[in-house]
């Protein structure tokens, strides 16, 4: 009952929004909204798998890799800085997910991460739950709406990193 009441103010408060015309205001509270609701999905993972909240993204993109990725990959794919995944790649080793390199060679950012059957088995349960996470998210909204949306999502943000990286004051 408090969520559908919530529910109902946002969308009366997103109303009030478009009307006034301030889309950076509702582009925020949106942002947050959706924010929320992904860490209410991690959530759900963590509670499920055992694994830590920054583990999952990292484990569902292994299970799209099953030659493994670097470091540096990982990295890159998961927009992080290389030295977190370094430190966390040690847990996950050390709980049985993931192997990293080859037997008796030195661990660098340029050897491959793999998912033991253990992080197979949790990446699986992983996607999931995202695949369900997806379809209930998704429900009602047309496959050319979503296509729209993640093309305009994508140059925004795009957008942020020009606008972080420029001088100008904003």
């Amino acid at each position: 009952m408090k969520e559908t009441i919530n529910t109902a103010r946002r969308a009366e408060k997103i109303k009030d929004i478009l009307e006034s015309g301030n889309r950076f205001e509702k582009f925020v509270m949106l942002i947050d909204a959706a924010h929320k609701g992904i860490g209410r999905v991690k959530q759900r993972i963590v509670a499920d798998t055992s694994v830590k909240s920054v583990h999952t993204m990292w484990l569902y993109k292994l299970l799209n890799h099953p030659d493994g990725l670097t470091a540096s990959e990982l990295a890159a794919e998961n927009n992080i800085d290389r030295s977190l995944i370094s430190r966390e790649l040690t847990t996950l080793a050390a709980d049985g997910y993931i192997t990293i390199g080859s037997q008796g060679k030195k661990r660098g950012y340029n050897s491959r991460i793999r998912l033991t059957e253990k992080g197979r088995d949790v990446a699986e349960k992983i996607a999931r739950i995202a695949f369900e996470a997806q379809q209930a998210i998704g429900e009602g909204v047309d496959e050319r709406c979503l296509v729209v949306f993640y093309n305009a999502l994508e140059k925004i943000c795009l957008n942020f990193e020009k606008l972080e990286n420029s001088e100008k004051e904003y």
